[in-house]
């Protein structure tokens, strides 16, 4: 459909498109088509195409022109909502508020204080509306995260890891996180409307399933996920999570199963960098090359997006035990592994990308 039955907040441009079709509209019932025939035609609903011919009926074709602009116009010249957007880029707690959330009330009286004119927050919506922006959920970052350092890290040091002569140019690049699941997360089920459904849960929470993995790839050949997972039960002397000497036996795992040395991509976890883990990779030069990202980056880490995509395949499972919540886990991982196009998605979506060797 082409023309909406919504009216209202229309720009000069969009009106005229309307109106166009208006006239067309005429001509045709002039010339004895129905109005299901125009409609289809001109790609409306049938409702407008009836809503003309009635115009049209009553006052000919002059009565389908457009009669201009409703209501009194924006209060703001150009220029004023020009430098209102420069204000609203600056961000809330730049114009004394606690947080950067922009509401409308907060923009009515920044518009008071600024230029003098009394604004509603309805109006103000409006007005939003008409700049092209919209009332979304925020995605958050990181206060201590630093642009310039992630920038620096993607123009120099990401060049430098995929360069060819590199101890891991005939392995794999392979971001690896670990994450840790204690129960399945809520999601959604269809309920009657007024009826909160409850799932039956018999799960009481003690101990916890975590992950670790590696998302290999290389050049011309299909992209691999390599994972470990580590069930905690809350014994005496039993490792409540990974540790060097598992993040040691994944990486050794990978490289016999790959073939080849290894560029290592991962996070400042704490057991990434302690003293006894860069000793451990100084040992294995030879096939072991490592990166570090940069702080509070998780965008550059695909291996974040299969935490993500575990998540939502974990959504409203009663699991009755941990050890039934790690099979689970490993199902769902070891389905992911058989999609090379799925985790290509995970890595296209940090930006960073290994071509092809020329």
């Amino acid at each position: 459909m082409r023309y909406s039955d919504r009216s209202g907040g229309l720009s000069d441009t969009e009106r005229e498109r309307r109106e166009v079709l208006r006239l067309r509209a005429a001509d045709m019932f002039s010339g004895g088509i129905q109005p299901p025939r125009v409609a289809h035609l001109l790609g409306v609903t049938r409702k407008s195409a009836c809503e003309w011919h009635r115009t049209w009926q009553k006052g000919g074709k002059a009565a389908l022109r457009s009669k201009g602009t409703a209501g009194t116009g924006c209060k703001l010249t150009d220029e004023q909502t020009d430098r209102l957007e420069a204000l609203l880029a600056e961000g809330a707690a730049a114009h004394g508020w606690d947080d950067q959330r922009w509401t409308a009330a907060r923009i009515a009286l920044l518009i008071a204080e600024t230029f003098h004119i009394h604004y509603t927050p309805r109006g103000v919506t409006y007005l939003l509306q008409r700049l092209g922006w919209s009332f979304q959920v925020p995605a958050h970052r990181a206060a201590r995260r630093d642009e310039d350092q992630v920038a620096t890290w993607v123009k120099r040091t990401w060049p430098a890891i995929k360069a060819p002569g590199r101890p891991g140019t005939p392995g794999s690049a392979s971001p690896t996180s670990p994450a840790r699941v204690l129960r399945p997360p809520k999601g959604r089920t269809w309920a009657p409307a007024g009826r909160t459904p409850v799932l039956p849960v018999a799960y009481s929470g003690a101990g916890r399933t975590s992950i670790a993995g590696l998302l290999c790839v290389k050049p011309g050949r299909r992209t691999r996920l390599i994972y470990r997972t580590l069930t905690y039960h809350r014994r005496k002397h039993e490792p409540k999570g990974f540790g060097e000497e598992a993040f040691q036996a994944l990486l050794s795992a990978a490289h016999a199963q790959l073939g080849g040395p290894i560029s290592l991509v991962w996070d400042s976890l704490p057991e990434h960098v302690s003293a006894r883990m860069r000793a451990w990779i100084a040992a294995q030069a030879d096939w072991l090359l490592v990166y570090r990202l940069p702080p509070y980056a998780p965008d550059l880490n695909p291996a974040e997006g299969i935490w993500s995509n575990l998540r939502t395949k974990v959504l409203n499972f009663a699991v009755h035990g941990i050890d039934q919540l790690t099979a689970l886990i490993k199902s769902r991982l070891k389905s992911m592994q058989y999609r090379p196009d799925l985790l290509n998605g995970f890595v296209a979506e940090t930006g960073l990308t290994i071509a092809d060797p020329t």
